[in-house]
């Protein structure tokens, strides 16, 4: 089966060929100039057909010899459709809409802002058509030379103009550390002293947000539906697929503006997060100065339609339960010392080892007390959280 893959990572080598596609397809073909520039507006900010509270983010980013953007504050920030919609700044520059709402369909949204005497507006842009994700596969597949486990998506026929879809993910996988122990070491009144554990540091979860950007265009298909989309590939030996791996998935129905502007956005900073990058060039999106129309403005105002889903599955699923599973630490890497009482105390007060066995029972041997070994060997919260996230099903 055929894997359809829009992921991309920045590479000079790309950006011509992509404005060269940009300008042969039938998406419109977003403006770009390559020289440098001081200083520019950075506008992010997408509303969808979920009924929630909505979030906008204003920066002034910087050459790129600089040190990054710099969040904007004190912006009057409204979104005005059926009705208007009143943001307030919740963190220095993130803007969140005071009451929750959902774009309605045939509704012309605007976005507008006001900040240090400037207005900023962007062009009106509808709610686009829907799909829903019909399916999420995992598999196992050998991906450009490498053993590991694909995600792929396919979605279901689509309803009104869904042509254009933006995806992001976000990753939870359960994991163990190396050892299991239940006993702690303590120093108390000069002593070397066990107790029982105070902290689950066995098995822990790990999130992480997609980076990339993800697109897939149906324009020129037969029918509206995506199929066997790659969203995912994890490496056999990475640490994630361990135990247990959970992938949440948002399907974002954009439309062939914000597609041409995220593909040219992909190239030039390798992540839709324009919010936290340095950028190399100046392109503009959706949005200008009222006042100003000569000043540069980068960022695109969203209008989106959502559809989310959830897989889950086991390392057994894949792969032989009884072999050795992939662990942030290698077993090499946790040596195991018999330090001094002295040198004891300094480890324990930097957190820096964990109790591994008693040679002779304390309070006997103060000495040299215990065995111990490094603390990311034992604890698993150095990579990680020793809660349950509270959507997670064993």
């Amino acid at each position: 089966m055929k894997l359809i893959t829009f992921i991309h990572k920045y590479n000079k080598t790309f950006f011509l060929l992509a404005i060269a596609m940009l300008i042969v397809s039938c998406v419109e073909e977003i403006p770009i100039e390559s020289e440098g520039f001081e200083e520019a507006i950075v506008i992010e900010g997408t509303i969808t057909n979920e009924l929630r509270q909505h979030e906008i983010k204003l920066s002034r980013v910087y050459a790129i010899d600089s040190t990054g953007p710099s969040a904007l504050s004190g912006a009057d920030v409204r979104v005005i459709g059926n009705s208007e919609f009143e943001f307030q700044e919740s963190e220095p520059g993130i803007y969140v809409s005071k009451d929750s709402f959902a774009a309605s369909p045939g509704v012309d949204y605007e976005l507008n802002i006001l900040v240090n005497g400037q207005e900023y507006r962007s062009q009106t842009a509808q709610l686009p058509g829907t799909s829903n994700i019909g399916q999420l596969d995992a598999n196992r597949v050998d991906y450009q030379g490498e053993d590991g486990v694909a995600i792929t998506l396919s979605n279901q026929t689509s309803t009104g103009d869904a042509n254009y879809y933006r995806y992001e993910f976000t990753e939870t996988f359960k994991f163990t550390s190396n050892m299991f122990k239940s006993t702690d070491i303590i120093i108390e009144d000069g002593l070397a002293k066990l107790v029982p554990k105070q902290k689950e540091e066995y098995t822990c979860y790990q999130t992480n947000n997609s980076q990339d950007i993800i697109l897939a265009n149906t324009n020129s298909l037969s029918e509206d539906s995506v199929n066997d989309l790659l969203i995912n590939f994890i490496d056999a030996d990475h640490p994630k697929i361990s135990n247990r791996y959970s992938l949440l998935v948002k399907q974002y129905v954009i439309n062939r503006e914000a597609y041409s502007y995220y593909q040219i956005l992909e190239e030039l900073s390798g992540s839709e997060n324009i919010f936290s990058q340095s950028q190399p060039g100046y392109f503009e999106g959706n949005i200008e100065n009222i006042n100003n129309p000569e000043e540069k403005v980068i960022g695109f105002f969203n209008v989106s339609s959502v559809s989310t889903k959830r897989i889950y599955f086991n390392y057994q699923d894949f792969y032989n339960p009884d072999g050795i599973r992939p662990k942030f630490v290698s077993d090499a890497s946790c040596e195991v010392t018999f330090p001094t009482i002295e040198v004891l105390k300094e480890q324990l007060e930097n957190n820096g080892v964990r109790w591994y066995e008693t040679p002779i029972p304390l309070p006997l041997n103060q000495e040299r007390p215990v065995y111990v070994v490094p603390r990311r060997c034992v604890d698993c919260t150095v990579f990680g959280t020793n809660e349950k996230p509270e959507f997670w099903e064993d």
